[in-house]
Formats: structure tokens, C-alpha cells, sequence
């Protein structure tokens, strides 16, 4: 009997871990000639409030501790993209784009084979609840990367802050570029 309890009790932990650690499906695009080089440094802009301010603060912080983890400083005064989020609640049709992997695209491609790639277009059905980051470079405002996660509705991640925490990393995780001085040490 005692073993059983233990052998349920690491089954219970172990299950218990895989929730907490959870990704969402997360859709990304970025943009082909971004300049990903040359970026490094970040600053928020809001866009009219989606969330209570409590939510807002949860995600900034969540983004901010990410990017500057991975080598990018946060400069308000100078900064070479903007972060931006949304959380939309209603379902929507959404254009989105089939794109090679990121990774593979912005490290290994050269620049006139980039401005030769291009976008194909796909339609997504986003459901209820779709959290948006989106990075918009300063020097045009165009934007060079946006990814999103959806039917977080169901699930009404914003009762669990860290379910909130893990929407936001699992958007995150899929940016694929560090800046320079981070690649090279």
C-alpha cells in the first residue's frame, strides 16, 4: 500500500508539471527583410487598453524578463523596436502567412535571396481569446515580427497569472534571433 501511494504520488507530480510547464499552439509571422541585426533594444507601445492594468503589468514584465534574458536592453529613450500586445476576445478571420522557419531563414539566407522570397498568404479562423505580441521596428514602423496564441478563452488564463506567464513564453520562445553581441561571445 505504501508503495502505491508513493507511485501515485510521483504520477500526481509528475502530471502536475507537465501543466504548469504547457505550451500553447503558438502562429508567428515576421517580416523578410527585417533588419534583425540591428536590433537591440525594446520599448512597450500601448495601443487602447484590451486588459485590466493588473494583466498588462503581468505581460510587460513577462516580455521584458524575456528579451533582456535574451540579450536585448530595455531603452525607453532610443530604442530599435517597439513591443506591443493585445488580447482580443472575440473570434475574427486572421491573414497569416506560410513562412519557413525563422531560425533558418533570418540566420542563413542571404539578403538578395530574402527579397526574393515570398509571402504566401493562409487564412486562419482565430476563436475566442488570442493574445498578439508584435515587435514594430522605430525606424519605419513596420512590423518585423507578430506572434499569437488562441482559445485562451476557454481556458480564461487570466485567473492563473501563471498561465498568463506561459501564453507569453510560448509566443516568445518562437522569436528566433538574439542580437549580435549575444551570438557573438
Amino acid at each position: 500500500m505504501k508503495k502505491l501511494c508513493h507511485i501515485l504520488l510521483v504520477v500526481l507530480l509528475f502530471s502536475n508539471g507537465c501543466f504548469i510547464s504547457k505550451e500553447y499552439p503558438v502562429e508567428y509571422d515576421y517580416n523578410f527583410l527585417g533588419d534583425f541585426d540591428n536590433y537591440k533594444s525594446f520599448d512597450f507601445f500601448m495601443t487602447p487598453k484590451t486588459m485590466e492594468d493588473d494583466q498588462i503589468d503581468l505581460i510587460q514584465s513577462t516580455i521584458k524578463s524575456h528579451l533582456e534574458l535574451i540579450g536585448y536592453s530595455y531603452n525607453t529613450e532610443n530604442p530599435s523596436f517597439y513591443v506591443n500586445f493585445l488580447y482580443l476576445s472575440d473570434s475574427l478571420r486572421y491573414r497569416g502567412y506560410e513562412q519557413p522557419k525563422m531560425e533558418n531563414f533570418v540566420l542563413f539566407k542571404n539578403k538578395n535571396q530574402k527579397e526574393k522570397e515570398e509571402y504566401l498568404k493562409k487564412d486562419l479562423n482565430i476563436t475566442n481569446g488570442t493574445l498578439v505580441i508584435n515587435f514594430t521596428e522605430t525606424s519605419n514602423y513596420s512590423m518585423i515580427w507578430q506572434g499569437y496564441t488562441t482559445d485562451l478563452y476557454s481556458e480564461n488564463i487570466f485567473d492563473d497569472p501563471r498561465k498568463v506567464r506561459v501564453a507569453v513564453l510560448s509566443i516568445l520562445n518562437n522569436y528566433a534571433y538574439l542580437p549580435m553581441e549575444e551570438k557573438n561571445n
